[in-house]
């Protein structure tokens, strides 16, 4: 790049292998943005090299597409500080700053909505698929006429590709894009195409219309089990005031089978359009065809480069119109109605519109009615209280006695409404006493019949099973575990699911932990695989709750693969030992019983990528060594070459449980190398369980493998446990290995070690 064109101004910011500077174009005197990739430590070229690749590329990509809504390249090259990319510099903010200050309002996303298929539609004829579309990478900017206009910017990611393309995996093997727009393809490592980014665009309108991520979480896994599982809630459920086919739109996008989504941005924005024309022929809403106007801003230019999306979403904020930096008033089709005005100062000229007219409403006048005869009470218009009419007191003639008063019919309807209201409540109290006494001999009886040991499939009808499980909120019952057996028992009489009411009492807010965890047992004895998944999917909710570990053993019990997300998700999010002891069991069953290991593979590749969770990623190390996949070989094999010492330990571990013995000398070399004991110790356990007769070998190899071993141990221990191993094994290769342990390289009691095994194996 010449330093004589361009003048570097300041950086911008700076992502993993890039940073984005702001810089000035003597030649056509301009303000521009350049990217470069950072230098890099060491003598690691080839990653320098990727990320070089992956730099020019996306200069390519984006000179190739020249369009209003894509960021575009003015220039690209390498010179004496690597390459280099020059770019406009975009004066604006990005979409997830505008959602921010709350989610948009209808209008406003009919224009984000058609810009970005407009400029998806330009990439995809040209087969290039973006795969990092979020709010990050949609730039929001201001027209000189007051209009705000969207810019897809970083294809740092793109690649033409006409057929599907895989995944592309940086030089720490992570998968580049935000995880909570990534495609569940992303995750499963299979070919991508343009489908992908109509996935990525549907997560990024929901979050702009609900002010959250369509698949949230706590942590990664659970992001990556909420694509996996398409768990969403519908959007229409977070915004009922926007019509209900955008809502449907939107959830197009995310469906989780790539078929079941747009074919393309065309297809979309026809399907946007003819669904908005035949709402508006209908009554329905019909946005302004003006587009939003808005005044120009005052800020000055920034890039936003690809950052990683904050997890911590305003969901509470009212839609808001897009407003341009500075705070001034902005107008747009989704505000007040005014009419065509010319105005000065940076205000934008708002269009005119045509004002609704509403037909006033005649409400015919009140009927008079008479005064009555007798006069009004008096009425204080400072307080509006009515005043008291004075009391009028008859005369009281001597001589005469006044005749007794009877009650008035005012005390009559007194009395009689208080005894009826005594009548009923001694009704009721007792039908409350019948009914408590015949719940309770139901009760009783109901637990005669756990007596019988051989009872087996009883009756139960639906209130007779919520009695049972209403008992257990009484603290004062004492027989729980007859309860907990007569529920295990029971087959439904009439139309209703057990294991279904089980479970919602099982997860219900009000149960004790103790009741729910034997709940769980309950349900993982009765083997309901729907209640078993219905636990599951509350665990991950619940990750160390009593109950999780339950969940997880009666779930392991099956080995159904459709569980393994789910025990993913419960590893990533539980803080409880035992849990993610039985979550990494579970994981493994599934594994070792699996037709399809590389399938199971990819995913835990796909989850070790996206964890920051140093322990999590551990685990997800030493379960790809039970996969044999190539996928699982290279990251155990990078990892086996980590600064980290845990993580050498666990890729040790990996390679231990591989099915066969071909990572063998990977080991070797890595024990060679190895520095630390408890790692060195760890590859050699690791080496000699890869020859043991559990796995499959090549005969002619084993041999020679076993007596390379040999050579390597350098511990009495190491030596030991080859002596012992060939003792057991009793094979052709055992005599060899034995004679070599009883030279005089080794010590008294090594070489008597060997000998007596020689003499056993000869017997």
């Amino acid at each position: 790049m010449s330093d004589e064109r361009y003048e570097i101004r300041g950086k911008i910011g700076q992502g993993g292998v890039g940073a984005v500077y702001r810089a000035y174009d003597t030649q056509l005197r301009r303000e521009v943005a350049i990217k470069r990739v950072l230098a890099v430590e060491g003598d690691d070229s080839h990653n320098a090299d990727l990320a070089t690749k992956n730099l020019l590329k996306e200069a390519t990509a984006l000179s190739s597409v020249q369009h209003p809504h894509i960021c575009t390249v003015y220039d690209a090259g390498i010179d004496k500080d690597g390459p280099f990319v020059v770019m406009e510099l975009i004066n604006g903010k990005t979409l997830d700053e505008m959602v921010e200050r709350g989610t948009l309002t209808y209008d406003d996303f009919r224009e984000v909505a058609i810009q970005s298929q407009e400029a998806m539609i330009a990439a995809q004829d040209l087969d290039l698929v973006h795969r990092d579309l979020k709010p990050s990478n949609v730039m929001v900017c201001w027209l000189p006429s007051g209009r705000f206009q969207v810019k897809i910017v970083d294809f740092g990611l793109a690649k033409f590709s006409a057929k599907p393309s895989l995944q592309t995996i940086d030089h720490g093997d992570a998968v580049f894009g935000s995880i909570f727009f990534m495609a569940p393809e992303q995750f499963e490592r299979v070919p991508l195409d343009r489908r992908t980014d109509m996935y990525a665009l549907g997560c990024m309108y929901y979050y702009s219309l609900a002010g959250t991520y369509p698949f949230n979480g706590d942590s990664a896994p659970q992001v990556m089990a909420g694509h996996l599982q398409n768990s969403v809630q519908p959007l229409q459920e977070l915004r009922p005031d926007l019509p209900s086919w955008v809502c449907a739109w939107v959830m197009w996008h995310i469906a989780r089978n790539m078929d079941d989504r747009p074919e393309s941005a065309r297809v979309a924005l026809e399907k946007f359009i003819n669904d908005e024309t035949t709402a508006a022929q209908h009554g329905g809403v019909m946005p302004h065809r003006s587009g939003p106007q808005l005044v120009i801003p005052t800020t000055s230019p920034q890039l936003i480069t690809p950052t990683v999306t904050s997890t911590k979403v305003n969901t509470q904020t009212a839609p808001q119109a897009i407003i341009p930096p500075g705070g001034h008033t902005a107008f747009t089709s989704s505000q007040a109605i005014r009419p065509a005005t010319v105005v000065t100062g940076g205000t934008a000229i708002q269009p005119a519109r045509p004002a609704v007219t509403v037909s006033p409403t005649i409400t015919p006048a009140a009927t008079i009615t008479p005064a009555a005869t007798t006069p009004p009470a008096a009425v204080n218009p400072a307080t509006n209280v009515v005043a008291a009419q004075p009391t009028v007191t008859p005369p009281v003639f001597p001589g005469l006695t006044p005749a007794k008063k009877g009650l008035s019919s005012t005390h009559k309807i007194l009395i009689y409404s208080g005894l009826g209201v005594a009548i009923v409540i001694l009704c009721w109290i007792l039908l409350s006493r019948n009914s408590s006494n015949s719940e309770t001999d139901r009760f009783n009886a109901l637990m005669i019949q756990v007596e019988d040991l051989r009872a087996r499939d009883l009756p139960t009808t639906k209130d007779d099973l919520t009695l049972l499980l209403d008992s257990l909120a009484d603290d004062t019952i004492s027989n729980r575990n007859a309860i907990f057996q007569r529920i295990v028992i029971s087959k439904p009489e009439g139309s209703y699911s057990i294991d279904k009411l089980v479970l919602d009492y099982a997860t219900s807010a009000g149960m004790a932990e103790e009741d729910c965890k034997n709940l769980s047992i309950v349900i993982g004895k009765r083997g309901d695989q729907g209640a078993v998944k219905g636990l599951l999917k509350w665990a991950i909710k619940n990750p160390d709750h009593p109950a999780t570990q339950i969940a997880i053993d009666g779930a392991n019990k099956t080995i159904e693969e459709d569980n393994f997300l789910s025990f993913i998700s419960i590893l990533g999010a539980t803080e409880t030992p035992g849990v993610k002891s039985s979550a990494e069991k579970a994981l493994k069953n599934v594994i070792s019983n699996s037709r399809n290991k590389k399938n199971l593979a990819n995913q835990l590749v796909g989850a070790f990528d996206g964890s920051i969770d140093d322990n999590y990623k551990l685990a997800m190390i030493r379960l790809l060594g039970n996969t044999g996949s190539e996928a699982a070989k290279k990251t155990i094999s990078e990892s086996l070459s980590s600064d980290n010492t845990n993580e050498r330990i666990a890729a040790a571990t990996a390679f231990g449980a591989w099915p066969n013995d071909e990572p063998f000398d990977t080991l070797l070399d890595a024990f060679e190398s190895e520095d630390t004991i408890v790692v060195k110790t760890g590859v050699f356990k690791s080496a000699i369980s890869l020859l043991s007769s559990e796995r499959k070998h090549d005969n002619d190899e084993l041999g020679n493998r076993w007596l390379t071993l040999s050579a390597y141990a350098t511990t009495n221990s190491q030596k030991s446990k080859i002596i012992s191993e060939a003792v057991k094994a009793n094979a052709d290769w055992s005599s060899p290995v034995l004679k070599f342990f009883t030279g005089k390289d080794h010590d008294d009691r090594i070489q008597t070690h060997a000998a007596k095994g020689l003499d056993k194996i000869k017997d």
